[in-house]
């Protein structure tokens, strides 16, 4: 009985949560460091496992920052954060924790990958995509800001 209990306990835990709601967003800066002066793109977000194809901002990003993800994952208890060089989460992959990544990706020269970032992705089960998202044309051309 006490180990029917506790498994019923476990189930509740896991259920609750996998099924908590959340709700975030990534900032991309054209400048080392989040200096905004030189334009920023903020993608919102409230689901993992989707690749989202930068298409409106392809191969600007110089750095970036991410506030309200979901913490919670399969890689050591954590979820993790995942910029490719290629459209739909292919090509050179970095990746950081999410909940306390130690600092903010301020400089993508230093990990290879500087105004070569095409896509991201949140990885919370696995590194495999379950969908792909593509908030604008690729050849859309705008100012943003």
């Amino acid at each position: 009985m006490a180990a029917f209990a506790l498994l019923s306990l476990l189930v509740h835990i896991f259920v609750v949560e996998s099924v908590t709601a959340w709700s975030g967003s990534v900032t991309f800066y054209n400048n080392r460091w989040h200096d905004d002066s030189g334009g920023t793109y903020k993608y919102t977000m409230d689901d993992s496992q989707q690749c989202i194809n930068l298409s409106c901002y392809n191969d600007r990003a110089t750095s970036a920052k991410w506030s309200g993800l979901v913490e919670w994952g399969a890689f050591d208890g954590k979820s993790r954060i995942a910029f490719y060089t290629g459209k739909d989460c292919t090509g050179t992959v970095r990746h950081w924790e999410i909940k306390d990544p130690g600092y903010f990706p301020g400089n993508f020269f230093l990990d290879g990958i500087d105004d070569d970032i095409s896509s991201f992705m949140i990885w919370q089960y696995s590194k495999t995509k379950k969908g792909t998202t593509l908030p604008c044309p690729w050849d859309f051309n705008c100012c943003l800001g």
